[in-house]
């Protein structure tokens, strides 16, 4: 979908999310640990797995994991919510494993495309995350791509919350106008974008997702390749 109500022109800067959106195609964290473990244990209703899921990433974060890998974190969190369900922990490193597979695939793929884009448009990363956005860029090679890393830990502020976008644009030294915010989740990515007035772009992949306002969304993706058919080069004559 996209509104009519702005015409996308003169962008200057891409930001995106990090989690569902530059590592999965418009999947959330918490969905893809659902459906990995569902892939155990048939049974397992999403109530309680919920429940275990947001104790087992509150334990994590009382560790203050900001040193940790992408993998060692993921590790932690599926170790936490075996845990809190009484699943045996021998399920934690095959679907750790699958789930780190799955995450370096689109990794790879999205930086290939993002290099197309850095002598373009300026690039950044906004993540609700746990401290560690930098250092997982520069695990999987993205670092040297992006003008820009907020981490909602480092900074103290997190989406939907619009100062934590302003944050990016000043860095950029970008207006909202110019700037498109690409993520998966409605609240924190499409809210949060257009509270801080930039263009926003909902990573939907091949989910269905309720979307409580249709007003609020600027551009809507399969994929974030389908960005590419609403730039335009920026800065030129």
């Amino acid at each position: 979908m996209y509104s009519e109500r702005r015409s996308v022109t003169n962008i200057q800067a891409l930001i995106f999310d990090f989690g569902g959106t530059l590592d999965a195609n418009g999947i959330h964290w918490r969905d893809r640990f659902f459906r990995l473990i569902k892939g155990e244990f048939p049974d397992i209703d999403w109530d309680a797995f919920e429940k275990a899921d947001r104790n087992s990433i509150e334990q994590f974060l009382a560790k203050k994991p900001t040193h940790l890998s992408l993998r060692e974190s993921a590790r932690e969190i599926v170790n936490g919510i075996a845990h809190n369900l009484g699943f045996s922990q021998k399920i934690v490193n095959p679907l750790v494993s699958s789930f780190c597979r799955d995450a370096a695939s689109a990794l790879k793929q999205n930086r290939e495309w993002l290099i197309t884009l850095d002598d373009q448009f300026q690039l950044g990363v906004i993540s609700n995350n746990f401290g560690n956005t930098q250092g997982w860029c520069d695990e999987y090679g993205l670092s040297p791509l992006l003008d820009v890393v907020v981490d909602s830990t480092v900074v103290g502020i997190s989406k939907p919350d619009p100062r934590v976008f302003q944050i990016a644009l000043s860095e950029l030294k970008v207006s909202p106008e110019e700037t498109i915010y690409v993520g998966d989740t409605f609240l924190d990515d499409i809210v949060g974008a257009k509270q801080a007035g930039m263009f926003s772009a909902w990573l939907v992949g091949q989910e269905e997702k309720e979307c409580p306002d249709t007003s609020l969304i600027d551009l809507q993706l399969s994929q974030l390749r389908d960005l590419e058919k609403f730039l335009q080069t920026p800065k030129e004559s």
